[in-house]
């Protein structure tokens, strides 16, 4: 596996990327700060190698990661209403980090901004490792977090995620891709379908905490349960989607293409299976034109979408919620396959 200095940190140590490809080509460099995504590789129709994830034009803005570029997420992804919790009849106070409302965005100081420790296991498999201290941004225990990226042959890239403590906490990870499968350049989601094998989506209120209500998608816009276009979305919703989608009442149970996104433009599809019984479908609201890319062009308002498999939002305020509670001698696992074709 190749790799290579990416950008120098603040304290003068090095952040490395990490290229994992498999004998076609696709692949992904990932970087061991904040274990980030930071180019995935796949042939369009033509066969060409386009890269279809978002990503900063200078490395050391991964730094701060702000949207969470292709990040790792924790020790809770999503949002905790009001920053707080009980556990076990103690109440925890997080940081409240998510704009202007009242929540805890993505474990408040996220995975995703921190150096993690990097194994390479094969030219197509990486292992990152990390340990979040009791008290890490107010939450409980002691965590030792293991993630490997693995690219396979069927052009997939599997993102398996591990951990354990040494006292009751809450854990619910997922990685913040940010994919455009036009190409990372593109400007453009337009010609995107998107499919969600979900009955049921999670209703959020105006400061998008969840309210204990999961209600029927069938006859709403909530409904993608068959192939439905970016641009019919937006005239329907003008901020597009930002919302968790139920996938299964309970953590576990691995569940094949449950989602499927796809490009008219390049012929490029992607299906996501998971064991998480929720996916976030993000369509990019808060981009907003600012951020230079990769390619030196900046990135518009829904110029990428996020299809984050996780446990449900605010599911340690929602007893009524597949539980993300994990207790010392457990395994906390997840396991999530993006895998990419081409549509003739």
């Amino acid at each position: 596996m190749e790799s290579r200095t990416f950008f120098n940190l603040p304290d003068g140590t090095a952040a490395h990327l990490y290229s994992l490809r498999n004998r076609s080509g696709f692949g992904a460099d990932i970087t061991d700060w904040g274990g980030a995504i930071v180019r995935l590789l796949t042939p369009d129709r033509d066969g060409k190698l386009t890269d279809v994830v978002l990503g900063f034009a200078e490395p050391s803005e991964y730094v701060e990661n702000d949207p969470f570029f292709g990040a790792l997420i924790g020790r809770v992804a999503n949002r905790i209403s009001g920053g707080k919790f009980e556990l076990d009849g103690k109440c925890y106070q997080l940081e409240c980090n998510d704009t202007d409302r009242p929540n805890t965005l993505h474990g408040g100081k996220s995975y995703g901004r921190r150096q993690w420790r990097a194994t390479v296991i094969d030219d197509a498999t990486l292992e990152l490792a990390l340990t979040s201290p009791d008290g890490d941004a107010g939450f409980p225990g002691k965590v030792e977090v293991k993630v490997t990226y693995h690219v396979g042959e069927d052009n997939s890239l599997s993102i398996d995620y591990r951990a354990e403590t040494d006292k009751t906490t809450v854990v619910s990870m997922t990685n913040h891709a940010y994919f455009n499968l036009n190409g990372e350049d593109s400007g453009s989601c337009d010609g995107h379908t998107i499919r969600i094998a979900a009955d049921r989506h999670t209703e959020v209120n105006a400061l998008l905490q969840p309210t204990g209500r999961n209600p029927e998608v069938a006859g709403t816009v909530y409904d993608l349960r068959q192939p439905v276009r970016f641009e019919d979305i937006h005239r329907a919703l003008p901020n597009c989607f930002d919302d968790n989608f139920v996938l299964a009442d309970r953590d576990g149970e691995f569940k094949e293409n449950i989602a499927t996104a796809a490009s008219e433009r390049t012929g490029i599809t992607m299906n996501v299976s998971t064991t998480a019984p929720g996916i976030q479908f993000y369509m990019g609201f808060f981009l907003g034109g600012s951020i230079r890319g990769k390619s030196g062009n900046h990135y518009p308002q829904f110029s990428a979408f996020c299809l984050e498999a996780q446990a449900w939002p605010d599911a340690v305020n929602h007893p009524e919620f597949p539980s993300i509670r994990l207790e010392p001698g457990q395994v906390y696992h997840q396991k999530t396959v993006y895998r990419f074709g081409v549509a003739r």
